[in-house]
């Protein structure tokens, strides 16, 4: 692992302004709608670190929806559904269709994570229509898929699951439909990516497994393999004449933009501050992934947000990555914003092994990236809008 910087990162100018403790204002939300999945994934980390949870009820949405769309925020909100399997609770998600189409707010957005496995044609074409943002679980070809993604009775996945993200990846863009392929110990991210490709997809998120077995775990061969294959995609950035062709990992996209200036944050997301999780009996709670666990709700949906225990966990588990004795010595640490949160808490003291390997796995694209800003800046600046957010380039037209 990279614990030095590359050669030539200048980090002055990149580190975000500090953040203030207290209740902010909520610009994201996600719904537990289903509290359960319908499949047997090895690796599941909900399964390994959260309790059971009952499906979310109408009355409860009503009250979330309320919660979300009576509190003022900047523009720019989102709404996301990804605990368990969210088609589970199909009469939820249409209720909540229902309650975006009628607020006609075009700056809301709703983003749903699936496994691919309940999506009907009749399914697909209520996703298609819905315009929401859809992200599909998919680890890769049927060998690695079928291995770590089985049904309960043990039945393989990817027949199902690729015929979705086919289906999905023709009929909507890239700023609309992505993948996320979860990389274990033995997976090749050239042969993911291959797969992936080769079913249509443009944009495609790695990570690194996060589980307590360490035979689930990559091994320092994979993690090798691993900045071998991100630094060639960098290269293949700076060589192509046109970028049309070339996936978009927004993983390796994230520390380009970040390495101009522009999203540094002092958190690797806005958990427990602009975004929380709302648990299907009506508790608030500062992430998905920690949704359900006694100790870190933070407020419940008839009372609000609890100002005493938002500051808790902004100053403990969510504390900025300046007051972490690893990410203060560290050169990543203002282009990933420090460890995820859920990682972190759920896996012993600093997050042991898995937050190692998210390290890993986020020094490698960040030392691509720089690598790759380095070149452009000397050889074609202009470039390097490419990579910047859509929002972004859509606030510097204004502007001009």
């Amino acid at each position: 692992m990279r614990r030095s910087p590359p050669p030539g990162f200048e980090p002055e100018g990149l580190a975000p302004p500090p953040l203030a403790d207290g209740p902010w204002p909520v610009a994201s939300i996600a719904l537990d709608v289903s509290g359960e999945c319908n499949l047997a994934c090895r690796y599941c980390a909900e399964r390994a670190t959260q309790p059971a949870r009952p499906p979310m009820s109408e009355s409860v949405l009503q009250d979330a929806w309320g919660f979300f769309a009576s509190r003022p925020t900047p523009k720019g909100r989102s709404i996301h559904l990804g605990s368990g399997e969210p088609l589970l609770a199909m009469p939820i998600l249409r209720s909540l269709d229902r309650l975006v189409r009628e607020a006609n707010d075009p700056s809301l957005s709703v983003h749903l994570t699936t496994n691919g496995t309940l999506t009907t044609p009749d399914v697909r074409d209520w996703l298609v229509e819905s315009g929401w943002h859809i992200k599909v679980s998919l680890d890769g070809p049927a060998t690695v898929q079928d291995r770590w993604r089985p049904h309960r009775s043990g039945e393989g996945t990817y027949s199902q699951v690729a015929e979705t993200v086919v289906d999905l990846a023709r009929r909507l863009s890239p700023s609309r439909f992505s993948v996320t392929a979860v990389l274990c110990r033995g997976s090749d991210p050239q042969e993911v990516l291959d797969d992936l490709v080769s079913l249509g997809v443009r944009r495609i998120q790695l990570i690194p497994v996060a589980h307590d077995r360490e035979d689930f775990l990559p091994s320092s061969a994979d993690i090798q393999r691993y900045e071998r294959f991100i630094m060639r995609h960098a290269r293949r950035h700076l060589e192509s004449e046109s970028w049309d062709d070339i996936p978009r990992l927004p993983n390796f996209r994230t520390p380009v933009f970040r390495l101009m200036g522009l999203a540094n944050r002092r958190t690797s997301c806005g958990a427990g501050r602009s975004f929380v999780s709302i648990g299907p009996d009506g508790s608030i709670f500062p992430c998905f992934r920690l949704a359900g666990i006694d100790r870190y709700r933070i407020g419940r949906l008839q009372d609000g947000i609890d100002a005493a225990e938002i500051c808790r966990f902004q100053r403990d588990g969510g504390r900025p990555y300046e007051e972490r004795a690893a990410c203060g010595r560290c050169w990543l640490a203002p282009l990933c914003g420090g460890p995820c949160f859920a990682v972190a808490e759920m896996f012993g003291p600093g997050g042991g092994r898995p937050l190692d390997l998210h390290y890993a796995y986020r020094a490698a694209d960040a030392t691509a990236a720089v690598w790759l800003v380095q070149q452009l800046r000397l050889r074609d600046p202009d470039r390097l809008l490419e990579f910047f957010p859509e929002d972004v380039l859509d606030a510097l037209a204004d502007s001009h």
